[in-house]
């Protein structure tokens, strides 16, 4: 076999895996074949790295993810290992501490979506994956990610943006609010939510201008929700029809 350059930490070496950090030789670029054999895997295996990657992905998300989808994978949690962790802790949290009924008695905003949210946690989660995924393929044409490496970033955004909610609904927990504050705290959630999401954009996309980069990261991050949330009613709409909800 001939000696490859680890894409971890740049060493030369011959074998299958890298004798200095241990990532495999063969870290290749993301298929959609590829993309199922992850999505399997996230789903039987744990590996370590989570708090690393926990970590990361708030500090220098870009960064993190234009490596991960170079080949720098080692230190990093698989991104649907990843998910599943975060959105059994969200899952938890939504449906059994009461946060649905304190949504419905405080907030304008409860009804099919909210209720549905608290029955099909993940569901939710996998739709708004897909639905970002297509917005950035489009508005981010010229950047050589393919749909499948897409799928991947938009993993580790959703993700990472659940976070954002489940320090809301811990906060809520605790603070108990009335109201006016409990509206304040929602809106304050979900703003960062879309702030963070556009500055990952901004960093992962980091090439021209920055007012162009900026105007499409925002532009990507109201599409997706807007897309995720139509797919989401009409998820709801059709089961309701066929009596699963």
């Amino acid at each position: 076999m001939a000696a490859v350059e680890c894409k971890n930490c740049n060493l030369i070496f011959d074998g299958n895996f890298c004798p200095q950090c241990g990532q495999r030789a063969d870290q290749i670029r993301f298929t959609i074949k590829k993309l199922l054999g992850e999505f399997i895997f996230g789903f039987v295996h744990i590996r370590r790295g989570f708090l690393f990657t926990l970590k990361e992905l708030f500090l220098r998300p870009g960064d993190v993810l234009r490596g991960y989808l170079e080949g720098k994978r080692v230190n990093y949690y698989r991104p649907f290992s990843f998910l599943v962790l975060i959105s059994l802790a969200g899952s938890f949290l939504y449906s059994r501490l009461g946060i649905i009924e304190y949504i419905n008695e405080h907030f304008i905003a409860a009804g099919e979506i909210i209720n549905f949210t608290r029955k099909y946690f993940s569901y939710r989660l996998l739709i708004a994956i897909p639905a970002y995924a297509l917005t950035c393929w489009i508005i981010f044409n010229r950047s050589h990610y393919n749909f499948a490496e897409q799928l991947i970033i938009n993993t580790f955004l959703i993700s990472q943006s659940i976070v954002f909610m489940i320090i809301w609904f811990i906060v809520t927990i605790i603070l108990k609010p009335g109201t006016f504050i409990f509206t304040i705290l929602y809106v304050l959630a979900f703003i960062s939510v879309i702030i963070y999401q556009t500055y990952v954009f901004i960093q992962l996309f980091n090439t021209g201008k920055i007012f162009i980069r900026l105007a499409k990261s925002i532009t990507a991050v109201l599409f997706g929700l807007g897309l995720s949330f139509v797919l989401s009613t009409l998820l709801v709409k059709l089961v309701t029809i066929l009596g699963l909800y």
